[in-house]
């Protein structure tokens, strides 16, 4: 049964309200990112067409979450990510809503042994070290961590035309056992994303996949503050209009974009 896009960002503002009182309850910080973060800064609110939850959560509060959630999970909702999912071919987590539907844009996903409630994004982000080789292993290790996320969709779809599927790690992760290239993900997600500090200049992203890894300044998320979201206050970055600028351009100024999702094909 279709739902309207009012319903649907009502349910996406559900789960977020959950999740951040889950947070709060275990003190852990996080911030609104992304077309939330622009909806909360523009219109306290989702922008009118946005169909989608996006949350930044640095790594070390990542694992924290994750901790806390094993043992206390959120009523009616369900985490998708690589440890409950080893199918999951996201490099980032989704909290989802248990008994509601809302596919993928990807039309093989439904052939693909995954939760499919309707989510907001879970983005982690890490330091970057200061040592330039270092930070150049990262960035290596971390395209390689793509690469094996990547593999299932192409298990998939092998017609997928994507840039990851072009490089070296991809071809050498084709040749693994499916068991061994799960277990390999979560190693490169550990090694990649603890290499730098919590006080790195620059932060670098598990969001979706480019063809370059998103690296930006850390102060585009620290220090975090309130600010009006719907019917409440959530976390946002201090310095929003900086990275909000970065993202946007002239941000205030409205840009209608196309939706994520078939409305008609979601149920809630």
């Amino acid at each position: 049964m279709a739902c309207t896009l009012e319903e649907l960002q009502k349910t996406e503002g559900d789960i977020l309200r959950q999740f951040a009182d889950f947070c709060d309850a275990h003190h852990i910080t996080y911030g609104l990112s992304g077309g939330t973060l622009l909806g909360a800064i523009r219109h306290n609110g989702f922008i009118p067409w946005d169909d989608d939850v996006d949350v930044e959560i640095e790594v070390h509060e990542f694992r924290k979450f994750l901790r806390c959630y094993r043992k206390h999970p959120i009523l009616g909702l369900h985490l998708s990510w690589m440890d409950s999912e080893p199918e999951n071919p996201f490099t980032f987590a989704k909290l989802r809503k248990n008994g509601t539907f809302m596919p993928e844009a990807a039309h093989f996903m439904k052939n693909i042994d995954i939760n499919n409630g309707v989510w907001i994004d879970l983005f982690c982000y890490c330091g970057v070290p200061k040592n330039k080789k270092l930070a150049a292993l990262q960035e290596k290790l971390f395209q390689f961590y793509r690469s094996v996320s990547h593999l299932i969709f192409f298990h998939y779809d092998p017609s997928i035309d994507h840039p990851l599927t072009k490089t070296k790690a991809f071809k050498i992760c084709m040749k693994l056992p499916t068991k061994t290239a799960f277990r390999l993900r979560k190693l490169l997600f550990w090694l990649y994303s603890h290499m730098g500090s919590r006080h790195s200049e620059k932060v670098l992203y598990n969001s979706p996949e480019t063809a370059d890894p998103r690296i930006l300044p850390r102060k585009y998320e620290l220090p975090l503050s309130r600010h009006v979201f719907g019917d409440r206050e959530y976390s946002v970055p201090q310095n929003y209009d900086e990275a909000l600028t970065k993202l946007y351009g002239d941000y205030m100024t409205p840009k209608q974009f196309p939706s994520h999702t078939d409305l008609n094909s979601i149920q809630l």
